[in-house]
């Protein structure tokens, strides 16, 4: 019975003109990017067929052009926490890392790792700086060709309407530079020459971005996947403070 009323549903989904003016889609991409802070969630899931799965959760809270994030997954079995803040520093995309996983790598007295994405980024397993600017609702203002309205759901206790937006990403990195550079960086690191992609979205009734979903592909030991994107937020517009840890506990990476 509910593989019947999955199928009806799916059956009786409107689609929507992304080229109309009041798509809502694009309405609530530009709203969102307005905001000056919010709290958030994060999940990534990274499939490698043939190879061990690798799922990472995360909370955290941006300002601005600041992001940070207590992150958690699995090494060899066992647990592992990462925190991490990532900022801008005269012009640089820079993360700093903490992990008990790390720990014994690190000079003595030192906690954090630095970390400069603006350098390397394309050989992280994963790229956290679209965070750190408003390119990451780019595709959904940008390049936006179709959107379809699946229906309202309940995300982080608000309702919203779960939309699926078709994107085409060269457009998007064409529009909005600091995107494209994204896109490059993550052609030259898998190998995959991106073209469009499906996002799900989903949207408030304050007409913001709630949850949004998507795909990248991802490679590990000569091996392709997918990695699967997944952020929500909690409030948007709220106090948050986000600073670089200690000098003096932080090693510097060449």
């Amino acid at each position: 019975m509910l593989r019947l009323v999955a199928l009806l549903v799916a059956a009786l989904v409107v689609p929507v003109s992304a080229q109309a003016a009041t798509n809502p889609v694009v309405a609530a991409a530009k709203r969102t990017a307005t905001v000056k802070s919010s709290k958030l969630q994060l999940n990534v899931k990274t499939t490698i067929p043939g190879r061990a799965t690798m799922t990472l959760t995360g909370d955290g809270a941006h300002s601005g052009t600041s992001v940070e994030l207590t992150m958690r997954t699995r090494a060899v079995g066992a647990p592992v926490t990462i925190d991490a803040i990532m900022l801008n520093e005269r012009g640089a995309s820079v993360m700093y890392m903490r992990s008990p996983s790390f720990q014994q790598q690190l000079p003595s007295g030192k906690s954090w790792l630095r970390v400069d994405l603006s350098k390397q980024a394309a050989s992280l397993a994963l790229d956290f700086s679209s965070l750190l600017n408003t390119s990451s609702f780019a595709p959904l203002e940008k390049g936006l060709v179709s959107t379809t309205r699946l229906g309202r759901e309940t995300v982080a206790g608000a309702s919203t309407t779960h939309y699926r937006a078709v994107i085409d990403i060269r457009r998007a990195a064409r529009a909005v530079p600091a995107y494209g550079k994204q896109v490059a960086a993550l052609e030259k690191a898998t190998g995959v020459r991106l073209t469009k992609s499906s996002w799900n979205v989903w949207i408030g009734g304050d007409g913001r971005i709630r949850r949004m979903r998507f795909s990248t592909p991802a490679v590990a030991g000569g091996a392709r996947g997918t990695t699967v994107q997944s952020i929500t937020f909690l409030a948007y517009d709220v106090p948050v403070s986000i600073s670089a840890p200690p000098r003096a506990q932080v090693f510097m990476t060449p």
